[in-house]
């Protein structure tokens, strides 16, 4: 009973004729003729020469009543049976559920996924990449499907969920946004450069852009400092001549200096304990410890210092020296944060620089932050409300303090 014709217009509209089951020849009597504009599709194929039945995947009282949900495909050629196949629509929406088995050829991960990869790279440089038309419907499925959605994926693997998410945009012109994690070493090698290249163009082969539709996008990457990074920062300072007399002279005291003095202080002016002054705030790094090979990595402060107040920055601009950030922290008041060089911008030239560029920050602002020591806030005018706070003590307790106690 599941093999019966669907007629298919010139403009791959659907429709099934009226039916009627013969018992007898255990088939449907036809009770339409198709119009001149249709062509009968009949689910068959071709089979050593010879026509063979089969069937279609629903009744045709379902497909009747619901033939929104099925669309004509005509084939390029007609020598492996009908030169048309009807395809039954996955709906993927708020209004429907998705189903509990997806079995469609298209989420396979060995031609969506690792082939995609291939196509972007030559070769694929990752293993087991998950299918980029899977990951689109599961979107789509969790809501995603909304223009503005915000969607997270806290183990990136080879991007796709962000290859998903370009394609969905690059569909129906929507603007959602997706934050992607991976802690792998791969985060260079196959996911910054896979975004790249999908933005860049949708189409790839052999490494190469076929076509030049890209689309706008601003990736925005962050590098998080590890446990392991933290500890091979240390700078453990040597104790003094005194102190090692008096653990000489009392050696019952040594293990209690160990655990209970030496590790703070001796290590508290590493740089990953924010132990120096930020002096040089752009050129602030931390000594790590990759592949066996110390380095200096370059650290962000300004933007670190943005995360850890919540600022919601609107505007990032230098002048005269000086980067100057405007936005509103997490309690909503309006920050103003400058960052010098201190040894080109002293207490004296801040201030005379802040008189001369104070006009530049329209509306009013509630605190101003600048690294070193100042004396902004005698500079106030009738009218100003703000109060001005050096960085260095409000970085400190925002990364090591939890509602006033010393985090773990």
């Amino acid at each position: 009973t599941l093999h019966y014709p669907i007629y298919v217009g010139f403009d791959d509209s659907l429709r099934v004729p009226g039916l009627e089951w013969d018992d007898g020849a255990e088939e449907y009597r036809v009770l339409e003729p198709p119009r001149e504009d249709e062509t009968v599709v009949l689910p068959t194929t071709e089979r050593d020469g010879k026509t063979v039945e089969k069937r279609w995947e629903h009744g045709w009282e379902r497909v009747s009543g619901r033939i929104d949900e099925y669309r004509a495909q005509r084939n390029g050629n007609a020598s492996a049976g009908q030169p048309i196949s009807i395809h039954f629509i996955q709906r993927m929406d708020e209004s429907s559920a998705p189903k509990t088995w997806w079995g469609d050829a298209k989420y396979a991960s060995s031609n969506h996924g690792a082939m995609v990869l291939k196509s972007l790279f030559v070769e694929s440089p990752f293993d087991f990449p998950k299918s980029v038309a899977l990951v689109e419907d599961c979107i789509r499925a969790a809501g995603g499907g909304e223009s503005g959605a915000r969607v997270v994926d806290f183990f990136a693997g080879s991007g796709t969920t962000g290859h998903a998410v370009v394609n969905l945009n690059r569909a129906d012109g929507g603007r959602r946004r997706y934050v992607l994690v991976e802690m792998g070493h791969h985060f260079d090698t196959v996911i910054l450069p896979r975004m790249k290249k999908v933005v860049h163009s949708p189409d790839w082969k052999d490494g190469k852009p076929l076509s030049r539709r890209g689309v706008s996008q601003l990736l925005r990457y962050i590098r998080l400092e590890s446990y392991e990074d933290a500890m091979d920062s240390l700078d453990v300072a040597p104790p003094s001549a005194a102190q090692t007399e008096l653990l000489s002279a009392r050696p019952e005291l040594a293990e209690d200096y160990r655990l209970r003095y030496a590790l703070g202080a001796e290590t508290s002016a590493s740089a990953c304990l924010l132990g120096r002054d930020f002096a040089s705030p752009f050129a602030y790094t931390l000594s790590v410890v990759r592949d066996g090979a110390r380095n200096d990595v370059p650290v962000d402060l300004p933007e670190t210092f943005n995360y850890l107040i919540g600022l919601r920055v609107e505007s990032r601009r230098r002048i005269d020296g000086l980067l100057t950030i405007t936005g509103a922290d997490a309690e909503g008041r309006r920050c103003l944060v400058l960052w010098r060089d201190l040894d080109a911008v002293n207490q004296a030239a801040l201030d005379a620089w802040f008189d001369r560029h104070r006009g530049r920050f329209a509306g009013p602002l509630d605190r101003i932050y600048t690294n070193g020591d100042h004396t902004l806030n005698a500079r106030r005018q009738a009218g100003d409300t703000w109060t001005a706070e050096s960085i260095e003590p409000v970085f400190r307790t925002s990364m090591f303090e939890t509602d006033g106690r010393a985090s773990p």
